[in-house]
């Protein structure tokens, strides 16, 4: 490593660990400046349908955790708007109902630039109260494509034919994961968003290939009705038997990993810690460690500061493929 790059390591390091530290104690000096509404429900706000991802680990979670507080838990489902509309809900409910969303960085960070409206900013309008998974991804592509490995895409490309793939919106992360898949791989694909699932275009063959959380697919892959291609993480998982990961195909850069969080208000910051506590007790659950591994899903019990820490270093990520893809980022 040249010296350079170190001082460029070092540096970065430094930034992100004095940011941390302010974030660290603007959150302290909020949380004890204002009173704590009292708790008298909780209400986990998920930005997806029914039957998703997203939707799924909330009724597991809720559960357990509304028990441990000895409060009722619901789980309250505002699909829409890439994510706006749930955060919407989050910052307008009275904080003493306990709205807490299930999401990530898409539906918190992001989702109002899709409306030309203020990006929110998940350290001041919400407080990221704790890491729920780490997610890998995958490229999956219908059983019935020909496509038998990730390199068979380039000659599909060639031979004249309009390649797609799919995603849940502009500037998503899986927008910006499919533009850099295609531009290591020098192939051109369209990019067609979906407002709703895409999932019976993908599995019918209408839309080439798609890069998902492994475990919105998993069930798919499977049953035999997709394909997946490659994995975008540092080795193969062993739920996929023989599915090359990108870095054993000489595409390091593409190595990725997202997840959920649970953020609340701001205005529930007093409450971070017990609802951290809460959280982290239940991902340690057997019964719940047990579904997460059935799903492909890695549970991610952190600490509050590991949260925000988490959160800040994915915010970096994104950022900058989204600079990279779209020449901005908030």
């Amino acid at each position: 490593m040249s010296r350079n790059t170190a001082l460029g390591n070092v540096d970065r390091r430094s930034f992100l660990q004095t940011t941390m530290s302010s974030l660290g104690a603007l959150w302290l000096a909020r949380a004890t400046a204002q009173p704590a509404p009292e708790l008298k429900s909780l209400q986990f706000v998920v930005p997806t349908p029914p039957g998703s991802q997203p939707d799924v680990i909330a009724r597991w979670l809720v559960e357990p955790i509304a028990r441990r507080a000895n409060l009722v838990g619901t789980v309250v489902n505002r699909p829409g708007a890439a994510g706006a509309m749930a955060a919407d809900a989050v910052l307008s409910a009275d904080p003493s109902s306990g709205p807490l969303l299930l999401g990530g960085l898409d539906h918190v960070a992001y989702s109002h630039m899709n409306s030309n409206r203020r990006a929110l900013d998940p350290f001041a309008d919400f407080t990221p109260i704790g890491a729920v998974n780490r997610d890998t991804w995958v490229v999956v592509t219908s059983a019935a494509q020909p496509f038998a490995s990730l390199a068979a895409l380039a000659p599909a490309d060639r031979t004249g034919g309009s390649l797609s793939f799919a995603s849940t919106g502009e500037g998503t992360t899986a927008h910006l994961l499919g533009v850099r898949l295609c531009k290591a791989l020098g192939i051109e694909a369209v990019h067609v968003p979906y407002k709703d699932t895409y999932l019976p275009d993908l599995i019918a063959g209408r839309i080439h290939f798609v890069l998902a959380p492994t475990p919105g697919v998993i069930g798919q892959i499977r049953a035999g009705r997709l394909r997946a291609l490659a994995t975008l993480t540092d080795e193969r998982l062993g739920v996929f038997d023989g599915v090359p990961s990108v870095r054993e195909l000489g595409l390091p850069d593409l190595v990725f990993y997202g997840g959920l969080f649970l953020f609340a208000p701001a205005a529930l910051s007093p409450h971070g810690m017990k609802i951290n506590a809460w959280l982290t007790d239940a991902l340690r659950q057997s019964d719940i460690e047990a579904r997460f591994r059935d799903a492909a899903i890695e549970p991610a019990p952190l600490g509050l500061e590991a949260t925000r820490q988490a959160v800040m270093e994915r915010l970096q990520r994104v950022d900058a493929m989204r600079t990279a893809v779209l020449g901005r980022a908030r």
